[in-house]
């Protein structure tokens, strides 16, 4: 991943307000809609960004599936690191999901 986009997905990410409705998520076991925001609406976000400021216009497909699961990777680190949850909890919550899916 470009250092530009790590650096803006960890800025994202850490946003106080963005966390406080992570963990308030977390807390109530509404993984479903955590994993959204995490997976899909945040992402998005950020690789749109990315994609607008390196010139590929707003939300370029091969920026997207080039860079998406390493965005949504360092989500989880800074969910994990704020929440204090390990990521094999996590991993296994996600993967319930994906199978109850």
């Amino acid at each position: 991943m470009d250092d530009r986009l790590r650096e803006m997905a960890e800025t994202r990410y850490r946003q106080k307000e963005f966390l406080a409705a992570l963990f308030d998520l977390a807390l109530e076991e509404q993984w479903f809609d955590l994993r959204h925001m995490v997976q899909h609406d945040m992402a998005k976000a950020i690789i749109s960004d990315y994609s607008e400021e390196i010139g590929k216009g707003y939300l370029d497909t091969d920026v997207y599936y080039n860079n998406w699961e390493e965005v949504v990777k360092v989500g989880w680190q800074v969910f994990c690191e704020h929440t204090g949850l390990p990521i094999e909890k996590v991993a296994i919550k996600l993967k319930y999901l994906s199978e109850a899916h």
